[in-house]
């Protein structure tokens, strides 16, 4: 890849996250670890699903979340890009104990995904 083009993507991801709630969204997925269902990002952000919907979104747009279909759900995760833009974003949206707004956040996800069965996503909360 091209210097110029390095550039843009690294644009490119920080503008999808200077969104207030791409930021928290993208803090899920980074304290999650794992795949996340649509339903859990709602529950978790207090947000409607055609808001979290167009935030996933623009973060798949810019490259930083992958999406995978499983049934009848969309699964997301951060990006496994390893690249220094990565690393960097990756310690960007980790989750600090210190912003209250992340940890309830996070809080609010604990508990939804105390709801999977078998470790997959089931319908329930505000979904």
């Amino acid at each position: 890849m091209k210097a110029g083009q390095d550039i843009k993507t690294a644009v490119k991801a920080l503008k999808a996250l200077a969104d207030v709630n791409r930021l928290r969204t993208a803090a899920l997925l980074a304290s999650a670890g794992r795949e996340l269902c649509v339903c859990e990002l709602v529950d978790a952000l207090g947000e409607s699903q055609y808001n979290v919907s167009r935030h996933l979104g623009a973060l798949l747009a810019a490259g930083l979340i992958r999406k995978a279909k499983r049934g009848r759900w969309a699964m997301y995760a951060l990006a496994a890009d390893k690249g220094p833009l990565a690393e960097y974003i990756g310690r960007l949206v980790r989750p600090r104990p210190c912003c209250k707004v992340i940890a309830a956040d996070i809080a609010r996800l604990e508990k939804r995904l105390a709801l999977r069965r078998r470790g997959v996503c089931v319908v329930g909360g505000n979904c």
